[in-house]
C-alpha cells in the first residue's frame, strides 16, 4: 500500500507538471494516495510514504519540487488522517492543517526571500508578472478583434492586480480546497474501513461571531488607506468562500429534506457554480442564514 500511494502521488505529480495550468486540477488529489495510507495504517506509514514521494520527486524534479510538495502537502497527507483518527472533527481538522501549513509556509517563504534579499511581495509579482506576460503573447497570437483584445488585456490587469492584493487569501483558500478535496475522497474511499467524524455536511453552521469579521472587512474597503483596504480584500478572499459553504450546505438540506435524487442534486450544484449570479445569491444565503435560520423547522400555522 505505501509503495502504491506514492507511486500514484509521484505520476500524479509529473503528469501535473506535463500538463502546464491544467494540471493544477490534479494538484486537488495528490494528498489522497498518501492519507488514505494514514487512514488505513496510521500516521507513521504515511510518513513513510510520504517520504519516498519527496525523495523521489528530489532526484527527479530538482529539491525545489521536492521541498514544495512537502510544504505544501505534507499536513494534508499525515496529519489530517492523524487527527481524523484520533477522532477530532473533520472541520477543526482542516482548521488544524490550515494553521499548520500556513505557519510552515510563512517560515519558508520568509527564510527564502531573506537568503535572496529580496520580499515575498516582490517574488509574488514577478511571478505574477511573468504569467501575465506569457498569457498577452498568447492573446496577441489568438486573431482577436482589437476590440475583443483589448477587453481580455484589461481583465488580464485586472485579474493580476487581484491576485498581488490577495495572495495571502487566495493560498489560505487554495490549501483548505485541497484538503476539502483530500476529505471528500477519504470518505468516499473509507467503505466502513474507518470513520471520517465530526458534523455532517448540510449541518454545517458557522460561528455567529465569524459575521462582524465579514462586516468589518466590507467597511474595511471603504477606507482609503491601502494596508487596511488590503486586509479588507483578504479577509473577504477567505471569508466568503466560508460563506458560500454554508449556503451549499442550506442547500443540501433541502435536497435531503426534499429527496431529491442524485442526477438532480448533481445538475443544481453545476448551475450554482457556473451561472451567475447564483454563486452569490448562495453566499447571500450564507449569510443571512445566521438572522433567519433557514433549517430551522417551521411551525404550521394552519
Amino acid at each position: 500500500m505505501i509503495l502504491i500511494s506514492a507511486a500514484i502521488t509521484c505520476g500524479l505529480q509529473l503528469f501535473s507538471q506535463a500538463l502546464g495550468p491544467v494540471g493544477v486540477i490534479l494538484n486537488l488529489v495528490l494528498a489522497f494516495p498518501v492519507a488514505y495510507v494514514g487512514m488505513r495504517t496510521g500516521p507513521l506509514m504515511a510518513l513513510v510514504a510520504l517520504s519516498i514521494v519527496v525523495v523521489v520527486m528530489i532526484g527527479s524534479s530538482g529539491l525545489t519540487y521536492g521541498v514544495l510538495y512537502l510544504v505544501e502537502f505534507g499536513a494534508a497527507s499525515v496529519v489530517l488522517p492523524l487527527l481524523l483518527r484520533r477522532g477530532v472533527s473533520w472541520l477543526k481538522t482542516i482548521v488544524v492543517c490550515l494553521l499548520l501549513t500556513g505557519s510552515i509556509v510563512t517560515v519558508v517563504a520568509v527564510g527564502y526571500t531573506v537568503r535572496i534579499e529580496t520580499t515575498v511581495s516582490t517574488v509574488v509579482a514577478t511571478y505574477i508578472a511573468d504569467e501575465v506576460s506569457g498569457a498577452r503573447q498568447i492573446y496577441e497570437q489568438a486573431g482577436l478583434t482589437p476590440e475583443q483584445l483589448d477587453e481580455l488585456l484589461a481583465v488580464l490587469d485586472t485579474t493580476a492586480l487581484f491576485f498581488q492584493q490577495t495572495y495571502i487569501g487566495l493560498a489560505i483558500v487554495a490549501f483548505a480546497i485541497v484538503m476539502a478535496a483530500t476529505l471528500i475522497l477519504l470518505g468516499v474511499a473509507a467503505r466502513g474501513r474507518y470513520v471520517i467524524p465530526g458534523t455532517l455536511f448540510h449541518d454545517i453552521r458557522l460561528p455567529d461571531w465569524l459575521i462582524w469579521l465579514l462586516i468589518s472587512a466590507g467597511f474595511g474597503l471603504l477606507i482609503n488607506v491601502v494596508q487596511v483596504e488590503r486586509i479588507a480584500l483578504n479577509m473577504l478572499t477567505v471569508m466568503l468562500p466560508l460563506y458560500f459553504l454554508q449556503g451549499i450546505a442550506i442547500m443540501t438540506f433541502f435536497f435531503r429534506k426534499k429527496s431529491f435524487s442524485t442526477l438532480s442534486r448533481v445538475f443544481g450544484y453545476v448551475l450554482v457554480l457556473v451561472v451567475n449570479p447564483l454563486p452569490l445569491l448562495v453566499t447571500a444565503i450564507g449569510v443571512f442564514d445566521m438572522w433567519f435560520d433557514f433549517r430551522k423547522p417551521r411551525e404550521k400555522t394552519t
